[in-house]
């Protein structure tokens, strides 16, 4: 089924966008990777580019493999926590979200070279790691003097090309239920903007006129709106890495990469009129239930060099990921409208899962730049610089054209800097960490999602052949959404705090 987008003041503003009207915020989170990796590397903010020997450092720069001179295994969980405030309006609101999960497991086996050889060893590595977390919550409320029913008006009216629906599309027909009706319109051209005309059709919030258009059957006066948002889901990678060290001075690396992404994100968008309605729709509950599911795959080369004994430099490119993806979704909504003081009900529910054509996504490629210098057994200093193109995502599909969202991703979205510092202090068995991390907004409007900044604490401990490490991260980015994708103006500003807790052992064999 064709998929179109509104590329309306509205779309810059909202991170949301109803199921196959795809969110451009969307590709974004799917090509950017979060710190979430072992504690060592979280504690130091991922500078990790030019030192290598972590686990979560191969994920950067392959060569980060090859610094290994025994064989390693690394596995770790997080505990994360997110607090998301928002102000709509002048009203203010908070979400907190907590879980528990896996974020990574890993081995690296280091095969020797030949005695007199100038290739010191080939280490092979394999590593799960749980790129990106989705699990989170949000919402926004305030008072509104448009109503959400413009969502629905907006598709009804220019739905067809431009165009009003037919009014044959979104009127039942004799035996026909609106689950029958909404699966028609799936498989008619415009078909999901079909749909949303239905929808407000069935439930009273349209009226249809004599010359074709459609009008607001929605009662006047100021209105109380309430988003709420909960995603969960993952994005994990299965990296084969593939290590040289030659001659104790130059390390290459090289990584094949196996994406799996599940996404599942549920919004309930709900208003009520705060006055008294003897005539039109009084209150409106409108869900949406977003599923989406695919793999990629990605591949990255790299190469650490000593300048010195102490002094060391890295590069790195990942490639673009290549996702594969499937959308599926559910829709339900529900109103209160009076005639003449009478209240009546309407469940509009289609009761079915829509499943839409296919997709690919490429995301952007990273190249990154990295120095390091080792003060012995002491400890040491890094830091990171990577380079993200975000205006080169592209989708594509053999079945719809994505040429309007292509556009959009040249024309306001921009190349993004990563910069991260880290340090570590070493006291006997006892390591002490620290780091910094920032990351440019991808937008040219750096309004409708800004500037990510993170700092990053955490302490090890060494057994000998065996290590248990503890990592703290906060991070904190500013953005913008809307009540509902068409048909508001206003939008909210939203505050999102996360931290991040990770412990992880691994050991020498």
């Amino acid at each position: 089924m064709k998929k179109y987008i509104y590329f309306a003041g509205c779309l810059l503003l909202a991170p949301q966008l109803w199921a196959q009207e795809l969110e451009p915020s969307e590709a974004i989170k799917f090509g950017t990777n979060q710190l979430n990796g072992s504690a060592r590397y979280n504690a130091m903010s991922g500078a990790f580019g030019a030192v290598g020997g972590d686990i979560s450092s191969i994920q950067d720069n392959a060569a980060a493999s090859a610094i290994f001179n025994y064989n390693h295994i690394s596995f770790g969980a997080n505990l994360n926590s997110k607090k998301n405030t928002s102000n709509f309006l002048k009203t203010n609101s908070s979400e907190n979200k907590t879980d528990f999960d896996f974020s990574h497991f890993g081995a690296v086996f280091v095969i020797p070279g030949k005695e007199d050889s100038k290739i010191k060893n080939y280490n092979f590595g394999l590593i799960v790691n749980n790129r990106s977390n989705f699990d989170n919550s949000y919402k926004i409320q305030g008072i509104n003097n448009q109503s959400i029913g413009n969502y629905f008006l907006n598709h009804a009216n220019t739905g067809n090309y431009g165009s009003p629906v037919a009014l044959d599309l979104v009127q039942t027909r004799p035996g026909e239920s609106i689950g029958d009706l909404y699966d028609f319109l799936n498989s008619q051209p415009n078909g999901f903007q079909s749909q949303q005309a239905m929808l407000g059709y069935q439930g009273y919030i349209l009226n249809n006129e004599p010359n074709g258009t459609y009008s607001l059957n929605v009662a006047p006066g100021s209105y109380y709106q309430e988003t709420l948002v909960n995603t969960t889901g993952f994005n994990s990678k299965l990296t084969g890495n593939f290590g040289m060290n030659i001659d104790n001075k130059f390390y290459l690396g090289a990584n094949l990469n196996v994406s799996f992404l599940d996404y599942n994100k549920y919004i309930s968008t709900y208003e009520e009129n705060t006055s008294q309605v003897s005539n039109g729709v009084s209150t409106i509950l409108f869900d949406n239930n977003i599923y989406t599911y695919g793999s990629g795959f990605s591949f990255n080369i790299g190469g650490i060099a000593k300048l010195t004994e102490n002094a060391r430099v890295g590069l790195s490119y990942e490639s673009p990921t290549w996702y594969g993806l499937n959308d599926e979704s559910q829709q339900r909504l529900q109103t209160y409208n009076y005639t003449n003081g009478t209240r009546n009900f309407a469940d509009v529910n289609p009761n079915l899962t829509t499943l839409f054509s296919g997709y690919r996504i490429k995301t952007p490629s990273t190249f990154g730049a990295s120095v390091a210098y080792i003060f012995g057994r002491s400890g040491l200093l890094s830091f990171d610089y990577k380079y993200k193109d975000y205006s080169t995502t592209k989708y594509s599909s053999d079945t719809s054209d994505y040429s309007d969202l292509n556009w959009f991703y040249r024309n306001n979205l921009k190349a993004s800097s990563e910069i991260r510092i880290g340090g570590e202090y070493r006291i006997s068995q006892v390591s002490l960490r620290a780091g910094y991390r920032y990351v440019q907004s991808p937008y040219k409007q750096t309004n409708i999602i800004g500037d990510l900044n993170s700092v990053s604490a955490g302490i090890g401990y060494s057994f000998g052949t065996a290590r248990l490490d503890f990592g703290y991260a906060f991070s904190h980015q500013p953005y913008q959404m809307n009540v509902i994708s068409s048909g508001l103006d206003n939008n909210a500003s939203v505050k999102t705090k996360h931290n991040n807790f990770s412990l992880t052992y691994s050991f020498n064999f």
